[in-house]
């Protein structure tokens, strides 16, 4: 299908989705406020009289009045409340659909998160939506349960707590969190499909034949209901952090769910008991709050002293570059250090049929005009020359002198939601940009163990920030949060004898002093192969590296 049509169709289907969804929620909401506002009118005649409420709107009241089901005559027009919450649950899984399982999983799965298959993120998603609506029912129908709603709430705490650290390292973040939205949206749309609306037809049912009505089956269908409006502020908040990368992002981000979701059940629980008791009311503010304002805490970057960072961002028409200060420690050179350097060259080829990357669904904002079928870039081999490895000397650098920090910078270009190159190297000190030459949304997020993390937004084209970084790694990983396949490995070296292949498979490692050497290459599919080596007075041959 045509990108731009397929873009569209998308846009639509969310403008229905959040259509429908602001009306169901709002009418949930209504539902809860007008139940805990009714008031006991002692003159009321009617029979099955709860209590009434009058409201003004559009420059009239409206009068509401509650009546049981039993004692009240059937009207012979009623409205059901239902369409809102099945017309929200079907539009969510059309979109879940065309985002998430078509384009053989582009957006589903994470290579970084796990190395599932296709058809398994497929399964597992479904089991989340479907399977987990099975698990929640049960626990909510049993008659024990009923009696002691506590040990459902802690059962269903439980599998929520589960099923998003499971997903979270299962999928990509983005996936993993509306899976987990469509999951609650399942509980919610199934609650009212499955056990509100049909119980409330047998209550209508009995009304109209003069029987009497089984109040326990109200009952459960308005602790249904009470269960639906708790889930509605993590809902929203799923929908709107897939905006925000920073969340779904985050190395955590599976707590962060968890802490927000509780928060926003608090905020509600607010709302719901405000008016009866104030008390508990105002402790459920205070608590969500202090969720809420502690993962804004909790997710900032660490702001150690393992790693000087700095920060800064270029528009196209600035041709000067901040200044950028760090501390690097000094590597004295051996008093056997010999003056005479040789470039050691080399190539690096791959033997045999080399595999295809994984084909990508790109957004339109991704493609470029006359692009073809688009692959994911972690095997690049152009006629058996393997691109994007990194060669480097492991052993016989020691107390050789490094030489100065390079002033260039190292630049990792995020163009047609792709990292360029994949794989780079750079020293300590040296400045490290990250640029999005693209006109839609990325974001950078770091996986490191040594250097400090962060996750950086950049929405503008054009936009470059630059980090420094003064902790040695093999290696930190920069990732697109946004979009989950794109990856790139930044080499963080304490000497300057290293280098990536290029797209013929060549590299040179320079100024390498006479002495004897273990030299590795490194892809991130193919592993590592060494060689040893020795630069003598009269250099030394170039080196062949071969994969299979």
């Amino acid at each position: 299908m045509n990108q731009d049509l397929f873009d569209w169709i998308l846009l639509l289907a969310r403008w229905l989705h959040i259509t429908v969804a602001v009306t169901w929620i709002g009418t949930s909401i209504f539902f809860m406020w007008l139940d805990r506002s009714f008031e006991k009118n002692p003159d009321s005649k009617n029979a099955g009289h709860v209590g009434e409420v009058w409201m003004v709107h559009g420059g009239g009241f409206y009068h509401v009045e509650k009546l049981l089901m039993g004692p009240t005559k059937v009207p012979e027009r009623l409205h059901w409340f239902k369409w809102e919450s099945y017309w929200t649950w079907m539009s969510g899984m059309f979109l879940i659909v065309l985002i998430f399982y078509t384009g053989d999983g582009t957006f589903l799965l994470d290579e970084m998160v796990s190395k599932i298959t296709y058809w398994q993120g497929v399964g597992i998603s479904l089991f989340t939506i479907f399977g987990s609506w099975f698990f929640y029912d049960s626990v909510w129908e049993n008659q024990f349960i009923r009696s002691k709603p506590i040990v459902g709430h802690i059962l269903t705490m439980v599998w929520l707590v589960g099923m998003s650290y499971f997903l979270c390292h299962t999928l990509s973040g983005r996936a993993a969190y509306i899976h987990i939205g469509g999951m609650m949206g399942t509980w919610m749309t199934a609650n009212v499909f499955m056990r509100i609306i049909p119980r409330q037809v047998l209550m209508v049912e009995a009304s109209k034949k003069g029987e009497p009505v089984n109040q326990d089956w109200g009952k459960n269908a308005k602790n249904r209901s009470t269960h639906n409006t708790y889930l509605t502020l993590p809902v929203i908040f799923i929908m709107l952090s897939n905006h925000f990368p920073n969340t779904y992002g985050h190395e955590y981000n599976w707590l962060i769910l968890l802490l927000i979701s509780a928060g926003g059940a608090a905020i509600r629980e607010y709302f719901v008991v405000r008016l009866q008791n104030p008390k508990r009311s105002m402790t459920a503010a205070v608590v969500g709050i202090a969720l809420i304002a502690g993962v804004i805490v909790f997710s900032q970057p660490d702001t150690g002293t393992t790693t000087v960072v700095d920060t800064h961002i270029h528009e196209p028409e600035q041709s000067a570059a901040m200044p950028v200060e760090v501390k690097v420690e000094e590597v004295k050179p051996s008093a056997s250090t010999n003056s005479k350097t040789f470039d050691v060259k080399g190539l690096v080829t791959f033997d045999g049929t080399p595999p295809r990357g994984k084909k990508l669904n790109l957004p339109a904002g991704c493609q470029r005009p006359g692009e073809g079928e688009v692959y994911s870039n972690e095997v690049i081999v152009n006629d058996g020359k393997v691109e994007n490895v990194l060669v480097r000397v492991i052993k016989g650098q020691e107390g050789k002198d490094p030489g100065a920090v390079p002033t260039s910078e190292v630049e990792l270009d995020q163009k047609g939601c792709m990292y360029h190159p994949r794989v780079a190297a750079a020293r300590v000190g040296q400045k490290v940009t990250f640029i999005n030459s693209d006109p839609i949304f990325h974001n950078v997020r770091s996986v490191t163990k040594e250097n400090q993390k962060f996750n950086m937004a950049m929405p503008k084209k054009n936009q470059r920030e630059t980090k420094v970084f003064t902790k040695p790694e093999i290696f930190l990983q920069a990732k697109c949060s946004v979009h989950p396949w794109m990856g790139a490995y930044v080499a963080i070296m304490d000497h300057p004898f290293y280098d990536v292949t290029d797209a013929k498979g060549e590299f040179t490692l320079p100024k390498l002093p006479v002495g004897h050497y273990t030299i590795e290459a490194w892809h991130e599919v193919f592993g590592t192969t060494t060689q040893e080596i020795d630069v003598t007075d009269k250099g030394v041959p170039s080196l062949a590296l071969k994969f299979k």
